[in-house]
């Protein structure tokens, strides 16, 4: 039996309620990934833990004072539901996360510390599938800074009636700001020559500030201070046969016993081992 799930134009205000209790939940330990397909960021998750914030007493206590989020009452399948409304209003995606190599194969470089992440169209609701908010929290703040910025340019407009020491104080902050970002270029062409000089005449390249053009913080720019390019993986060399022996026993590829024992366990006939799959199209 399968049901139509139309993604919808118009946000549920239930799931926008649900949305917003969830985006900032500690249980749900989110992580901040990067969209293969245009370099944005998100935060991510997996799918138990979202259902275990919606059973939780938090949620229970937070649906009793607000009458938009659907009532769960501890129900895991009112909790799955809930989670088939965000996927349906759009409020979070299904992901796949790339490894290393897989990014690569893409052409894009990977980055410590921030996953690369493929949306996907079908959303399977197993544990340990990941999911991508594409919701954010309205800012509270948002008319004050728009009243904040119209004051700012009246300033601007005004800025022939202001006093002296303003103006010089002004000539002086943008000349050092000038100065700031001069020495970022200046900065960027020295690298650069002494990467070409060292990667011609050295085995490896060598970097200041290696992450200065990388996706990361103002302050992790700057670290570390400097670095050497990967070598190159060449050919293998050839071991000694008794060298070949303890590789082979160390190597992580090799199945172990415990890997072979769960490959031949029989899957357990329970309701708890089914596959249970949400398409953006439909729901199986």
């Amino acid at each position: 039996m399968e049901q139509k799930v139309q993604p919808q134009t118009a946000k549920d205000p239930q799931a926008i309620a649900a949305a917003t209790f969830l985006r900032e939940h500690t249980l749900l330990k989110q992580r901040l990934g990067i969209n293969s397909s245009d370099g944005s960021t998100s935060d991510f998750f997996r799918y138990k833990r979202c259902i275990r914030a919606l059973i939780g007493s938090d949620y229970t206590k937070a649906a009793s004072s607000n009458k938009l989020l659907p009532p769960i009452d501890g129900d895991e399948a009112k909790a799955q539901q809930v989670f088939i409304l965000l996927i349906k209003n759009q409020l979070i995606i299904p992901v796949k996360k790339l490894t290393s190599k897989e990014v690569r194969e893409k052409g894009s470089k990977p980055i410590r510390g921030k996953p690369t992440l493929e949306p996907i169209q079908r959303a399977v609701l197993q544990p340990n599938e990941y999911y991508a908010w594409n919701f954010r929290i309205p800012n509270p703040f948002l008319a004050l800074y728009a009243v904040l910025g119209v004051v700012a340019i009246f300033g601007v407009i005004l800025f022939p009636l202001w006093p002296m020491f303003m103006r010089k104080g002004v000539w002086y902050l943008s000349t050092g700001l000038l100065c700031l970002i001069g020495l970022f270029f200046g900065l960027a062409v020295v690298r650069i020559i002494l990467y070409g000089f060292t990667a011609i005449f050295m085995s490896r390249g060598f970097w200041i500030f290696p992450n200065l053009f990388e996706d990361v913080g103002i302050i992790d720019s700057f670290k570390p201070l400097y670095g050497w390019d990967e070598p190159k993986k060449g050919k293998k060399a050839k071991k000694p046969s008794s060298a070949g022996s303890a590789d082979s026993d160390a190597s992580p590829i090799e199945a172990s016993p415990v890997a072979s024992t769960t490959t031949q366990a029989k899957p357990a006939k329970t309701k708890a081992n089914r596959r249970h799959e949400v398409t953006l199209e439909s729901i199986e």
